[in-house]
């Protein structure tokens, strides 16, 4: 095998100059593209990495413009929920500003029925223990108000005045344990003393067992403390029980919800003034 190597060995090398010389050529020969061929070559081999190069730079522009197009999404959606936010908050005002009048017009109608001057108020604060039973307005002696005037809403008695100074008043509520109204029972005129049971609502006491109460009954004010007008709602009979001696405890529900308390109407009713034509 190494004989015939080194016997053939001058045609191997002749062939290797034909190869090179053949290569020089080629690379002075023209294409039709009017590239030679071993540009041809040479593009073959870099386009690869050139197309590579240039879809990494697509991509990396692609991103930056999706990146600035976020930015500006976000700060438009910044924008919308502030817009959003302050739409949201003036619908709420709106809305209380609603409520509002729809309870200052059912007080102007009531003061239009009451047979006596009235003055507005709203409360401003309640018991120290966050109860009902005291409440403050901001209406006083220097607007009118006097001790043991009542105070009433649309929708029944509240609570008698028990101080007044020039600016404020307490009022003490139905709910109150030291409170007390005479009432009666709308339906078959039975007379009782209403009496407050703190937040649980009212009870009407000296209701003889031989009475006719059903729960529902309406109970209205008498007028015989020569406080509370005569007519004005106080609560519904909830339940009936048995009371002390021969009496019936009758628990009344307040018409009035204390819980919501936010505008009344004190009458400017001289204490023990006669009664005037009730609703």
């Amino acid at each position: 095998m190494a004989h015939l190597l080194t016997e053939r060995k001058p045609y191997l090398l002749l062939l290797i100059l034909l190869t090179f010389n053949l290569g020089l050529m080629s690379s002075r020969i023209k294409s039709g593209g009017q590239r030679s061929l071993l540009e041809e070559a040479v593009m073959s081999l870099v386009s690869p990495f050139l197309k590579a190069a240039a879809w990494t730079g697509q991509g990396v522009s692609e991103t930056w413009r999706t990146y600035v197009g976020l930015r500006g999404v976000e700060r438009e959606n910044r924008r919308l929920r502030v817009e959003t936010d302050a739409l949201a908050l003036r619908a709420r005002e709106a809305e209380e500003a609603r409520q509002e009048l729809a309870r200052l017009r059912e007080l102007l109608d009531l003061r239009d029925s009451v047979p006596w001057t009235t003055v507005a108020a709203r409360v401003i604060a309640r018991g120290a223990d966050g109860s009902a039973r005291i409440v403050t307005l901001d209406r006083g002696s220097s607007d009118g108000v006097r001790l043991n005037q009542p105070v009433l809403t649309p929708r029944g008695i509240v609570g008698r005045v028990i101080e007044a100074a020039p600016g404020a008043s307490k009022v003490q509520t139905i709910l109150d344990p030291n409170s007390g109204v005479a009432g009666l029972i709308q339906r078959t005129r039975v007379q009782g003393m209403v009496v407050g049971v703190g937040e649980r609502g009212c009870r009407m006491e000296y209701v003889s067992e031989l009475s006719n109460v059903e729960v529902g009954d309406v109970i209205v004010a008498s007028g015989l403390d020569q406080i509370y007008p005569k007519g004005y709602t106080i609560g519904v009979v909830a339940s009936i029980g048995e009371g002390e001696g021969l009496t019936k405890l009758v628990e009344l529900r307040p018409e009035v919800d204390f819980r919501r308390l936010e505008e009344v109407l004190v009458v400017l009713k001289p204490e023990g003034s006669p009664e005037r034509n009730s609703p």
